[in-house]
C-alpha cells in the first residue's frame, strides 16, 4: 500500500523526537535507547501499533531502571516530554491503526504509555514533565483520531463519486441504446401488424422478438454495471421523481396536482422511463389539446404494479386538432406494451380526458 510507505513527514517526526531526546542531557545508556525508540517512527504508517508499543516500553523503562539500576535513573528536570517519541507514536496508533485494529487492541499500547508516564508523578520535580506529557499524548490521540476520520470519508466520497460516475455512463449508455433500439422494435411490431405479406410478417415478428431480447439482455448489463457486482437483477428504485415535470408544466401555464397513493415499491428502469413518458406525453396532450384544463397526476402504487393516471377537466376552449389524431396514443401504448404493461386512455364521465397506464413492479 502506497499509504503505508514512509514519507518526509516521518522522517521530520523521527528528527525532531531525536533532537528533543539529545536536546535533554541524557545520560549515554539511556540516549542511545531513546535514540534507537526514535527511528522506528519511520514505520509507524506500516506497523502503528508495534511502534505505539515500543513508545510505551520506552516509558515503562524509566520505572524499571528505578527499581533495578537507580545510579543510571536519568533526571526528567528539563524534559520537556517523556519520552520524546511518545507524541508521535500515539499519533501513528490512533491515525494509522484505525484501519486494521481498532477498538480495545488499538487503545491498549496508548493507556500503557499514559500509565507509565503518570508512574513518574510520584517522583519530586516530575510534577511538569507529568503533566505536559499526559496533554500531548491526549492532543495526539485526538488528532489520530480526526486524520483517521478524515480519511475514511475521503475514501467514501471517492467510492460515492465512482459509483455516481459509473451509474450516470450506464444510464447514458442505456438510454441512447434502448431508445434507437426500442423504435426498431416498435416499428418491426407495427411492419408485422400491417405487411401484407406472409414471410415479411415473419420476419418482422423475429426482428421484434430479437429486438426485445436485446433490450432485456441491455437492462441486465447495465443493471449490473450501476450495481458493480456479477450477482443477481437490479430491482432498481421507485418511479422517478416527477415533481420537476409537473413543476415545468405549471409554470408553462398547465395546473397540476400530483398525487401518489399506496406503498412505493422498486421498478425497474425501463418501467421508470415509460411512466415518465407517459406522464409527459399525456401533460403536453393537455398543453396542446385542451388548453385551460386542469390536469391531475396519480401515482398508485398495487401489489406487482403501479398505476400512472393523467387526467384533466374538460374545457370550454376550443381544442386544437392534432395534426395526425392518436398517433402519440398509439406509440405510447406501445411503449408501455414493451415495458410489459397495459394502457387505457379515452374520455371520462365529466367530460375530461384520462390516460391511465398500469406497469409491473419488481413485488
Amino acid at each position: 500500500m502506497d499509504g503505508a510507505r514512509p514519507r518526509p513527514v516521518d522522517a521530520v517526526a523521527v528528527l525532531v523526537a531525536a533532537g528533543l531526546t539529545v536536546a535533554s542531557g541524557f545520560a549515554a545508556p539511556v540516549l542511545v535507547i531513546l535514540l534507537a525508540a526514535a527511528v522506528p517512527l519511520l514505520w509507524m504508517r506500516r506497523a502503528p501499533l508495534t511502534v505505539a508499543w515500543i513508545g510505551a516500553g520506552t516509558a515503562v523503562m524509566l520505572p524499571v531502571l528505578a527499581v533495578l539500576a537507580p545510579s543510571v535513573v536519568p533526571s526528567l528536570a528539563g524534559v520537556p516530554v517523556w519520552p520524546p517519541a511518545s507524541g508521535f507514536a500515539v499519533y501513528g496508533a490512533m491515525a494509522f491503526a484505525a484501519d486494521r485494529h481498532r477498538g480495545p487492541l488499538q487503545w491498549m499500547p496508548v493507556v500503557t504509555l499514559a500509565l507509565a508516564v503518570l508512574l513518574l508523578a510520584e517522583w519530586p520535580g516530575t510534577g511538569p514533565v507529568v503533566l505536559r506529557t499526559e496533554t500531548v499524548i491526549a492532543l495526539a490521540a485526538l488528532y489520530g483520531k480526526y486524520v483517521a476520520a478524515g480519511r475514511r470519508l475521503r475514501a467514501a466520497l471517492a467510492e460515492r463519486t465512482e459509483r455516481v460516475e459509473r451509474e450516470r455512463l450506464a444510464g447514458e449508455m442505456h438510454d441512447v441504446v434502448t431508445h434507437r433500439v426500442s423504435r426498431m422494435v416498435l416499428r418491426a411490431g407495427s411492419l408485422a401488424r400491417e405487411s401484407g405479406d406472409e414471410r415479411t410478417r415473419a420476419a418482422a415478428e423475429e426482428l421484434r422478438a430479437t429486438g426485445c431480447a436485446a433490450l432485456d439482455e441491455l437492462r441486465h448489463m447495465v443493471a449490473l454495471l450501476r450495481r458493480g457486482t456479477g450477482e443477481g437483477f437490479d430491482l432498481g428504485l421507485p418511479l422517478p421523481d416527477l415533481r420537476p415535470l409537473v413543476t415545468e408544466f405549471a409554470c408553462a401555464g398547465v395546473p397540476v396536482e400530483l398525487v401518489v397513493t399506496g406503498t412505493p415499491t422498486p421498478t425497474s428502469g425501463a418501467v421508470g422511463r415509460t411512466a415518465y413518458r407517459v406522464v409527459q406525453e399525456a401533460l403536453t396532450n393537455v398543453s396542446e389539446h385542451a388548453p385551460g384544463a386542469d390536469a391531475r397526476v396519480l401515482i398508485h402504487y398495487l401489489p406487482g404494479a403501479v398505476q400512472v393516471t393523467v387526467s384533466n377537466t374538460a374545457t370550454p376552449a376550443v381544442v386544437r386538432p392534432a395534426a395526425d389524431p392518436g398517433t402519440g396514443l398509439l406509440e405510447l401504448r406501445q411503449w408501455v406494451e414493451l415495458a410489459g404493461g397495459t394502457l387505457d386512455a379515452g374520455k371520462d364521465e365529466n367530460g375530461g380526458f384520462r390516460v391511465e397506464a398500469t406497469l409491473p413492479t419488481s413485488s
